[in-house]
């Protein structure tokens, strides 16, 4: 206790409790999980809030719900429904210390590189210019972000190798056993970095003949493995679905969402050619990825040992190609690069300990350069993301409404929320379908418990599971939910909006649904227009529809 007393109060504690405050402040603006924002209206994060909230319904994932995420993502946004059940409130907290974490790693990745105190602090304040750097961090809640300080506790320990090797405590094994386990159960794409990680380094230890290093290497990284595997094992058989856990998860996922189907190497190559175009495409990108990382094989100033050097470039480059393979260039979302933001970091630290080495700080304290470097890292922020303009403090800003007017609006997802729950029939359940794109939050805003398998469309071909869109027609056709949510562009009607002309069933820009004009039959039969309203998502104007059932009115 006395030694945790003196860690918590030592100065370099000090500094990482003001790198939380500056990472709560600085989430506040970009993330829209904030209360800074009206509505977190991206739909993946509204996606897997409406799984969670099932899941804490006793609704089981794959099973009784369709969705592609990990159960580690669903389960989290669970827990984030009980704490709020119509908000993000939990997931903001949980971004804030996930930025403040990476920050923190940052700084002491400066400190166990020999940076003096200040400016290693000054360098951890610079960090969140990549972290939160848009479209890469778009609306926020992504595994990705989350995954980051994960990744960098990897090459914090690919540090402690080449400066202790075997000397590094065995927990670091068991911490990044479970953190494999919790990746692998979220997304599974994000695992090239310890995949890389220990076939190399329990290769060398094999090679050379060092079998009580190997034991502990497996031992501790396979018990933290299974303390986050399996009780998720266990939750699945003991409601028998490990089967569709395993058909969804996996094989779906892997033959039916990556997009391609061309051989592995081809792929391989494919993800070769999509990480060179990210790396050629921004000068910055190409400093730090491309320059820094070659500066740290080349130099001694960061990394010491060869091997420990041939470690870190096999871990990077494996995470970066795994987290694109199987992807076309025309399906791959920005927000995917995220993770590559990890490998920045070494690089960024490297640049900094170059510049302030030519100023003449104190080793602890000058508040001039702290506070200045704060507001450095504001601009840089604001600059490199401007979600900002959509929150409260830009008032009726185009992701609000589209009508031109001074009274406050809310979003489409609030206005309708708020008629479903006061127009359904007491003692009546709400239900909802969101027929023909994603989940855009009108479950989250309603605080509808999924009724049906397919809740929501997903963004693969109509041709590769037409099942999807075949039982959401058919549920309104048998009038099996009590709300129906759809969009248009702006300017059609559901009568006559037919979809763009060759998209095959997938959603298109905006999350637009296939069409609606085949549908309006049925739809008009058995449900009533109850409102609509106009705003722009992701560059398109776009209209929400809402249908209430003729019975319940």
């Amino acid at each position: 206790m006395t030694h945790l007393k003196r860690v918590l109060s030592s100065h370099a504690a000090q500094y990482d409790y003001l790198l939380a405050i500056v990472g709560a402040f600085l989430m506040a603006f970009c993330s829209y999980t904030s209360p800074a924002y009206y509505f977190d209206v991206s739909p993946d994060n509204n996606a897997f809030f409406t799984v969670g909230k099932a899941m804490m319904h006793g609704i089981v994932p794959y099973k009784d719900i369709f969705e592609q995420k990990g159960p580690y993502v669903y389960f989290w946004h669970g827990l984030a429904y009980l704490v709020s059940n119509r908000s993000f409130l939990l997931i903001f907290v949980g971004e804030i210390l996930t930025l403040a974490a990476a920050m923190i790693l940052v700084h002491h990745l400066a400190l166990r590189l020999r940076m003096t105190p200040l400016t290693a602090f000054l360098t951890a304040l610079l960090s969140p210019v990549l972290f939160l750097y848009h479209p890469y961090f778009d609306y926020g809640d992504t595994v990705e972000f989350f995954t980051i300080p994960l990744l960098l506790s990897l090459v914090y320990l690919i540090v402690l190798l080449d400066r202790k090797g075997a000397r590094v405590s065995p927990v670091w094994f068991a911490l990044q056993g479970a953190f494999v386990g919790l990746v692998f159960l979220s997304k599974y794409t994000l695992l090239g970095g310890w995949i890389a990680f220990y076939l190399i380094l329990g290769g060398y230890l094999l090679a050379h003949r060092q079998w009580r290093h190997l034991g502990r290497l497996v031992l501790w990284s396979g018990g933290g493995f299974l303390l986050t595997t399996v009780p998720w094992l266990v939750y699945f058989l003991a409601h028998g679905a490990l089967g569709d856990f395993i058909n969804v998860y996996i094989l779906f996922n892997t033959h039916v969402y990556l997009t391609s189907s061309v051989s592995v190497f081809s792929n391989l190559i494919q993800s070769v050619v999509l990480l060179a175009q990210f790396y050629m495409g921004d000068v910055l990108f190409f400093i730090l990825g491309i320059l820094g990382t070659f500066v740290l094989i080349f130099q001694t100033d960061l990394l010491q040992q060869p091997f420990t050097k041939a470690l870190y470039l096999l871990v990077f480059v494996t995470t970066d190609l795994l987290a694109l393979y199987g992807y076309q260039t025309d399906t791959v979302y920005q927000y995917y690069q995220l993770i590559y933001f990890a490998f920045f970091v070494l690089p960024l630290i490297y640049f900094a300990k170059l510049f302030f080495d030519r100023v003449q700080l104190p080793r602890l304290e000058d508040p001039f350069s702290i506070v200045a470097v704060m507001i450095l890292s504001l601009f840089l922020v604001l600059g490199v993301n401007g979600n900002v303009t959509k929150s409260r403090l830009f008032p009726n800003n185009s992701s609000i409404t589209e009508r031109q007017t001074k009274v406050p609006q809310q979003p489409a997802q609030v206005e309708f929320g708020r008629l479903m729950r006061a127009r359904t029939p007491q003692h009546h359940r709400l239900t909802l379908l969101n027929y023909g794109s994603i989940d855009m939050g009108f479950y989250t805003a309603a605080g509808a418990v999924p009724s049906l398998y397919y809740f929501q469309n997903y963004n693969i071909p109509q041709a590769a599971a037409p099942q999807i869109l075949r039982e959401q027609v058919s549920a309104i056709k048998h009038q099996r939910v009590g709300w129906v949510v759809l969009n248009t562009p702006h300017g059609r009607s559901v009568r006559n909006w037919r979809g763009y002309v060759g998209n095959d069933g997938r959603i298109t820009a905006g999350n637009l649904n296939p069409g609606t004009a085949t549908l309006a039959g049925p739809l008009y039969r058995h449900y009533r227009l109850v409102a609509k309203h106009s705003q722009i998502f992701e560059s398109t104007n776009v209209t929400y529809w809402l249908f209430q059932r003729k019975v319940d009115q």
